[in-house]
């Protein structure tokens, strides 16, 4: 373990999920205090470790990918950019004995908080989704949520949802028009989507649980950059919050001037310290491990859970260099953090 305490320099800029506008903020703050000590501390750490350059042993948070299929094709999608050129790796689920593992191994300490079921695939495509989540609780994982489209949750999938323990699920729509819709989600079905969303909050409620915490949430682009208002009100009143993120370019999409958003962007202020080394690890069904979200086509393979540890891979060389150029104010020397459109993304 390297618990590396070394100050970053003065003028490096270490921004938090600064890619994403949340929508409700208060009433989500009001539930994560609720969660408790545990949770707080969880989030504190989140926020702290990669402005102080801390190492644990492990990661504080896991990117599992419970299924690299998908039953969309969304337009922005770096999936499907990959789908239509040929270069998408194998379409397959975690295998879910290789899966505990994984979780035995991270959690034996107590150091892994969290966990997320979802990178790139829909994760209700893997059938042990619900076992999955129930043995990372069983192990004190403390926040474990997903993303999904929202397709298969029919009332039955969302009652055993509800019931798993999980305590986040985030539901993906980008549009308020069902015309749009099922334009920018190729596969999707707006008014089943919709409806299988108003399902799954009223069995919840009705259930009289608070958990899982929903939140819709939209990719904001070109095509739709006016609508978030109108998105607003058909989603408040049905879910706990709503957001959306602007739509970034991973460096796949030959068209990205139909996405991207130019204007209310400003200059960043100094040298990009990316802080998802320190926080966060992405493993995918075949073992490999990536360093983010954002490494689509998995140039920067940090080594694979079928030949190493994850503790081993976590406090390895390559991931130790990488975070030695970032503190150091020197990304652009890695090719693909050059590349990152979170690099240089501010908001003003």
């Amino acid at each position: 373990m390297q618990n590396n305490k070394k100050e970053l320099s003065e003028n490096i800029e270490v921004l938090i999920d600064h890619n994403h506008k949340f929508f409700n903020e208060d009433k989500l703050k009001k539930w994560e205090i609720s969660q408790g000590d545990d949770y707080l501390n969880y989030r504190k750490i989140w926020n702290e470790y990669p402005k102080k350059g801390f190492v644990d042993s492990v990661p504080i948070h896991l990117d599992i990918e419970a299924s690299s299929a998908c039953n969309m094709k969304c337009i922005m999608c770096p999936r499907t950019d990959m789908l239509l050129d040929g270069t998408f790796w194998k379409v397959e689920n975690f295998n879910y004995e290789k899966y505990t593992k994984l979780i035995d191994e991270t959690t034996k300490d107590g150091k892994l908080k969290s966990i997320k079921f979802q990178y790139l695939g829909e994760p209700l495509v893997n059938k042990n989704l619900i076992k999955m989540i129930k043995y990372a609780k069983s192990r004190g994982v403390v926040d474990v949520m997903f993303n999904t489209n929202a397709a298969l949750l029919n009332k039955k999938k969302a009652l055993e949802v509800i019931n798993s323990g999980v305590d986040k699920v985030f539901f993906s729509f980008d549009s308020p028009y069902k015309e749009k819709y099922n334009k920018i989600r190729v596969g999707g079905d707006y008014d089943k989507v919709l409806t299988n969303i108003k399902n799954f909050m009223k069995i919840r409620n009705d259930l009289k649980k608070t958990k899982p915490l929903t939140r819709v949430q939209m990719v904001l682009m070109k095509d739709n950059k006016e609508e978030w208002e109108e998105f607003k009100k058909l989603f408040e009143p049905i879910v706990d919050t709503v957001a959306f993120g602007w739509w970034m370019d991973y460096n796949l999409n030959n068209k990205k001037e139909d996405f991207i958003i130019k204007d209310g962007t400003t200059k960043p202020e100094g040298v990009f310290c990316c802080p998802q080394i320190w926080q966060r690890m992405f493993v995918h069904p075949d073992g490999v491990v990536t360093p983010c979200c954002f490494d689509a086509k998995r140039e920067l393979k940090m080594g694979n859970m079928n030949e190493n540890s994850i503790e081993e891979i976590w406090n390895g060389k390559k991931y130790t260099d990488l975070r030695n150029l970032h503190k150091s104010g020197k990304f652009y020397e890695n090719d693909v953090c050059r590349n990152c459109a979170l690099a240089n993304f501010r908001k003003s």
